[in-house]
């Protein structure tokens, strides 16, 4: 046990220590640029500390390790600066997926279609499995149970998050009263774009959640349909 103490406290072993707190760090970070940094900063540190051990094998590998996430970090640095967001998407990423890295957001975009439709326009029926998810940027939607009138629907609203995730069919039908514009994903595309990226998920998912809240407060003051719609 001796031997372990005066090995771990050797001040010829501080940047190995380094390297892993660094390490540790990384995997705990949530942003992809921060996890790229404390990764090339604890490979810098590991090869220093096996350049002190004299293991050039080791200080090879750790050479690498640190080019990889250095690299990876330009390209990430490069597709955050590239192209702008026109005035409907920074509505829907401020809306829903303040925070999240740029170049998640381009890539969620790209699997959306941005679609403007007349009033009188069926958006969901009920009873059926939504073809898509719709974030609405401008105008309204009346939302009907068993052909009664349970509310409306308008910008910053979600359509058919609830049978997105849950898997089931829609509660109730929505449609258009006054011209409308929308963003809407197919589902399985996104589906299978959200497994692949759990922060994007997590994001999204979030946004569901604070839509379906204001929901809860719009239909408890008589201005919006139940949040359980569609």
């Amino acid at each position: 046990m001796q031997a372990f103490f005066d090995a771990f406290f050797d001040p010829a072993n501080i940047p190995g220590h380094i390297s892993y707190i660094l390490l540790i760090g990384s995997m705990l970070m949530r942003r992809m640029h921060w996890l790229r940094l404390l990764a090339i900063s604890a490979g810098v540190f590991s090869a220093i500390y096996y350049v002190t051990l004299g293991d050039s094998v080791s200080f090879f590998w750790e050479c690498l390790f640190t080019l990889v996430n250095l690299v990876q970090l330009v390209i990430l640095f490069v597709e955050n600066r590239l192209g702008k967001f026109s005035k409907d998407e920074h509505m829907f990423i401020e809306t829903v997926l303040h925070g999240l890295e740029r170049a998640h957001i381009r890539k969620l975009m790209k699997l959306g279609a941005w679609t403007e439709v007349a009033d009188g326009m069926v958006l969901i029926h009920q009873d059926t499995v939504p073809a898509g998810l719709y974030f609405v940027v401008n105008g309204s939607a009346r939302v009907e149970r068993d052909g009664r009138v349970v509310g409306m629907v308008g910008p910053n609203d979600f359509l058919g998050e609830m049978s997105y995730l849950t898997g089931k069919e829609a509660t109730a039908t929505v449609t258009t009263v006054t011209p409308m514009r929308y963003l809407c994903f197919d589902r399985e595309m996104l589906r299978n774009h959200l497994a692949r990226n759990i922060e994007v998920r997590q994001a999204l998912e979030s946004g569901f959640n604070r839509n379906l809240v204001q929901k809860l407060v719009n239909t408890s003051i008589g201005k919006h349909a139940e949040p359980e719609k569609a």
